[in-house]
């Protein structure tokens, strides 16, 4: 039973059971459920249109909270607004130098950001508690794993599943083989680092058959961005934990020895080709060239958000350079300054953190430089499933602060609209048991329990 004491205006609550009144509500954490199951998801309707069932949940996510979405500094910090702020500002040169701004740079990229930021503040606050953490982890995991498993059997079957194979390249249900190709990148990572010490998020023969799968589906991918990924996450447990790597070189082993065996040893050229893929790596170049060219005439501000594919109907492919080239120099050094954010925060809650809790922390900040990588060969910072491991990342600071450990202070009316007269029942029947030991403690001989 949790005790309280007002101290003027506030009241504190020894215990982390006690939540803001929005997170109490089963609507709410429904919709933040429904969000991490559907982020492996998306819809293509010809190619047009995309939807993702999981921005439906954010919705209904921010309709549940109402107005009790509130910013903590130590989870958002000046570099979100700054990033606000260059996207407002490239949408203002994009008006400028072309005298208009196209509807795919309004809704896909200006909206869509302040979507990812929402969804961003929702899924911090909904992790009031390391077993609130664990959970969604574990949920998104489990949801990756399935989807990955019907791709596999796809793949491998012949049989045609919608979706989940592009051009022989295992794409999921996030139709682009390279986006799919992060997200199992991002969850190899989550569960590689928490099958040892720790919390384990996955135990027994799911964690075996989600190292094998995980790492089947990455190579499955062809996806040389998300290797990229991976690279460093395997570099990162080489200066760590090498003994894990044996764990790792086991389920790469396993998932190549059963593409062998289905497929032939023929398959082996096959193989080679997708991995190469020597045209895709010359259009690249082209479109490096393009925009280097476009740097030249614009550093500092860029030429403008959406400009670039207004002009030649393609993207850039690379998040630092697509930053440079229509956000400018300005643009780059603030998505820079974001990225390493999350770092020092990762940095800070590890060391703040118990022993049992440091693997995930380090999990996390492991699958944002998994996605640092990826955003190398795509332009990864729309990915759902990493603003997901950004803001889990950013919970963790509030779950280690020491300033909080033990206490988490509320204004005394909120508890008591969201709490009503049970909770000041409690408060009597504690008051009552603390002056009774109190009496006991100073006259024991007199009264006693």
């Amino acid at each position: 039973m949790s005790s309280l004491s007002v101290v003027g205006k506030r009241t504190s609550i020894k215990k982390e059971t006690l939540h803001p009144p929005y997170t109490m509500s089963k609507l709410f954490l429904f919709a933040v459920m429904g969000y991490i199951i559907f982020l492996p998801t998306q819809f293509d309707f010809g190619g047009a249109f995309r939807l993702a069932p999981s921005d439906l949940f954010l919705m209904l996510g921010l309709f549940a909270a109402g107005f009790h979405l509130k910013l903590d500094r130590r989870q958002f910090s000046s570099w979100h607004w700054g990033m606000l702020f260059i996207f407002v500002l490239a949408s203002f040169v994009s008006i400028w130098r072309n005298g208009f701004i196209t509807q795919y740079a309004l809704l896909q990229k200006d909206i869509g950001f302040i979507l990812l930021l929402l969804t961003y503040i929702m899924l911090t606050q909904a992790v009031d508690s390391w077993d609130r953490l664990y959970k969604m982890l574990r949920v998104f995991l489990l949801s990756v794993l399935w989807l990955n498993a019907v791709a596999l059997f796809a793949f491998f079957s012949g049989v045609k599943v919608p979706f989940m194979v592009q051009d022989g390249r295992l794409s999921g249900m996030l139709i682009d083989p390279n986006a799919y190709g992060g997200l199992l990148v991002t969850a190899f990572a989550i569960h590689i680092m928490t099958s040892g010490s720790g919390v384990k998020l996955l135990r027994g023969w799911v964690s075996i058959v989600a190292t094998i799968t995980l790492s089947g589906g990455i190579m499955m991918t062809f996806s040389r961005s998300s290797w990229i990924g991976l690279i460093l996450v395997l570099l990162t447990l080489l200066l760590s934990n090498p003994s894990r790597l044996i764990k790792i070189g086991m389920g790469f082993i396993a998932a190549f020895v059963a593409l062998l065996l289905y497929k032939g040893t023929a398959y082996l050229d096959v193989l080679g080709s997708m991995s190469s893929r020597p045209s895709q790596i010359q259009s690249r170049l082209d479109i490096i060239g393009k925009a280097l060219d476009w740097i030249a005439q614009s550093p500092l501000l860029g030429i403008g958000l959406g400009s670039y594919n207004y002009e030649l109907r393609i993207i850039i492919h690379n998040t630092p350079l697509w930053f440079m080239t229509e956000f400018g120099l300005v643009g780059l050094l603030v998505y820079g300054g974001f990225m390493v954010w999350f770092f020092i925060v990762g940095l800070r809650s590890y060391r703040a953190a118990d022993a049992i809790h440091r693997p995930v922390i380090l999990a996390l900040l492991l699958s944002h430089a998994a996605m640092i990588g990826l955003s190398m060969g795509i332009e990864a910072l729309f990915q759902r499933y990493w603003w997901f491991m950004m803001a889990m990342n950013a919970a963790c600071i509030k779950l280690t602060d020491s300033k909080l450990k033990g206490e988490i202070r509320y204004q005394t009316q909120g508890i008591e609209r969201s709490t009503g007269r049970r909770r000041r029942q409690q408060t009597q029947e504690n008051r009552e048991t603390e002056q009774a030991q109190q009496t006991q403690q100073a006259e024991p001989r007199e009264y006693s329990i």
